[in-house]
Order: structure tokens, then sequence, then C-alpha cells
């Protein structure tokens, strides 16, 4: 069984809330990148759904281990937003699936072009956003005051 066997993408549950919360902080914490703004988001994922979004959650046996959520913004326009995986499950493939598979979900809803933010510290994130296809641009409008880079996807 190769890694990306031993595990599934499944949408989320308020079941597993506290899962968003165990697999995005240590990371933001790390890299001291931890906004208000990030526990309102991780506190309240149904906000995402309710405006047709998704948060997607891996699953590897029982436990969730990864997490990306999905905003459709209008206009065509949806941003990939708090992808994470747990620190003992990197290097699996497990980013890489919650990136394919946040991608497909941007083009099932209809999405043209995919934003997201990140910062020059988080270099995994930015080396697999790269391998998307994503295309670095002008940043501006921050919504996270930590973030300072903004990258593009065509779908």
């Amino acid at each position: 069984m190769t890694d990306v066997d031993a595990f599934a993408i499944i949408d989320y549950d308020p079941r597993y809330q506290h899962e968003l919360e165990e697999i995005s902080l240590p990371w933001l914490l790390e890299h001291d990148l931890l906004e208000p703004v990030d526990l309102e988001m991780l506190a309240a994922p149904e906000r995402f759904l309710a405006d047709g979004g998704r948060v997607l959650l891996a699953r590897w046996g029982e436990q969730i281990v990864g997490m990306v959520m999905l905003e459709l913004q209008g206009e065509g326009v949806c941003e990939a937003l708090k992808l994470g995986v747990r620190e003992e499950f990197r290097g699996k493939g497990v980013g890489r699936a919650l990136m394919e598979a946040v991608i497909q979900a941007a083009r099932d809803a209809g999405q043209r072009r995919m934003v997201l933010t990140s910062n020059h510290k988080l270099k995994d994130a930015l080396r697999l956003y790269e391998d998307f296809g994503f295309q670095y641009v002008e940043y501006s409008d921050k919504w996270f005051q930590l973030s300072d880079v903004r990258m593009e996807l065509e779908l």
C-alpha cells in the first residue's frame, strides 16, 4: 500500500471542528503567524459552507491529519485557505492530495481562478503551490496581516 492509499479526502463534519485547530495552530504558532482572523476561521468553518465553499479533510484511518478550506468569493474567484497537515504525516502526500481535491472542488463549483496567500517562511507550502502551477502576483489587499505572498492559478 502506498502512502496515498492510506488516507481519504472527506468533507467537513462538525464532529471534526476541534481537529481544525489541532492541525492549524501548531504551524501558525511555530512560524509566529497566528492572527485573530485565523482563530475566527477555525472556530466557525461553517461560514465557508454557507457560501457554497468547502472544508476538506484528510482522514488517515480514523484520525484527521490534514485540512484545507475553499472560500467562494464571487465572479468566478475562490481562495484556498488553511492548508495544513499534522507534522507526523508530512511528506506522505497528504498536502498534495488536499491541493488536488480543493482545486477539483473549485472547478466543480464553476470557479475560474483560485487565489491563495501565504508567508515566505512556509517554503514547503510555496513549493507545493508552485508545483500546481500557481503564479506569484502583486499583493496589496491584505486580509491576513502576516501574509506576504499572494499566488493565483487559472482553473
